[in-house]
């Protein structure tokens, strides 16, 4: 297939580049400073998705797997045109690319988050409820995606805190790093939020199957077990062997981002292979390795 993609620098994309590389051409859309592997079939786009010249891709594809996201989501207001511009105003014009384009299946990476907290595990059912403006510039993209369901197969993926070894300056490598180095862990009530991590490898083979749809779907791409930040931060320190320090925070009230995984598993056929304990020995082996090598 002719796959054109964003975010093929990022922490999923870069895995799912390395999976699709050897049997898929890939148009990778990619700033000047964006570092691609070195292949034949790994073809750089360079755009900055604030100013998309879609005419610099490709006459026809077949999919758009759109991963990018906005680098500045943490800097609302000050950033909060890079964050629309990048999460949805780039989306609609990928979108418009790849009717043009006669593509088959457009996917586009969301987030769990769009639907808030919740008791039970969120189903994609469940009413979108946004609590910032990134995760508003999110669900606007996926209001936008599933319009254009006529033209080709509209899927948004919902991913649940994706984790693995080689991210940076995210939630996961962020507690490791605060564990490893005896920086006190925030703990909201008496375990903070819970919540269904996913290690990358899971989430690139959902991402990948998800290119084979042939119909509209919404569907949440997350782990196969339930934690809390307290428990996180408890199995660290166990396969670490350093105790966490904690400082606690008054109670924020219920506060679970817990995916159902069913239609993952139904549509996409995927089932997390990764145990949570295996992914957070893996995290932290590679970022005491980073350690180890800054140290010297």
């Amino acid at each position: 297939m002719k796959i054109v993609v964003t975010g093929g620098t990022g922490f999923v994309g870069g895995h799912a580049i390395r999976r699709l590389m050897a049997e898929h051409e890939l148009y990778c859309v990619t700033r000047k400073d964006g570092i691609l592997p070195a292949h034949s079939h790994v073809h750089r786009v360079e755009q900055d998705l604030t100013s998309l010249d879609t005419g610099a891709l490709p006459a026809t594809a077949d999919v758009v797997l759109h991963l990018a996201q906005s680098r500045q989501f943490r800097k609302f207001p000050d950033q909060a045109r890079d964050i629309f511009k990048v999460n949805t105003d780039s989306t609609l014009q990928l979108l418009e690319y790849a009717r043009q384009a006669k593509c088959k299946v457009f996917v586009y990476a969301s987030s769990g988050g769009v639907c808030g907290y919740m008791s039970r595990p969120i189903l994609e059912t469940d009413t979108p409820q946004p609590m910032n403006f990134y995760l508003a510039s999110k669900y606007a993209a996926e209001c936008l995606v599933n319009a254009y369901s006529d033209y080709f197969a509209t899927v948004n993926l919902r991913y649940y805190f994706v984790y693995g070894e080689g991210q940076r300056d995210m939630f996961m490598p962020g507690l490791v790093t605060r564990v490893l180095q005896g920086a006190p862990v925030t703990i909201a009530g008496k375990t903070g939020v819970e919540m269904s991590p996913t290690h990358v490898s899971d989430a690139v083979d959902a991402t990948i199957r998800a290119l084979e749809l042939t119909r509209p779907e919404t569907i949440n791409v997350a782990g196969g077990e339930t934690t809390t930040v307290f428990d996180l931060a408890e199995l660290i320190g166990q396969v670490t062997g350093r105790n966490p320090v904690y400082q606690y925070e008054a109670d924020k009230g219920p506060m679970a981002m817990v995916a159902n995984i069913e239609k993952m598993k139904l549509k996409l056929g995927v089932t997390p292979k990764v145990t949570l304990k295996e992914g957070v020995e893996r995290m932290a082996k590679d970022l005491l390795g980073e350690q180890s090598s800054t140290s010297k």
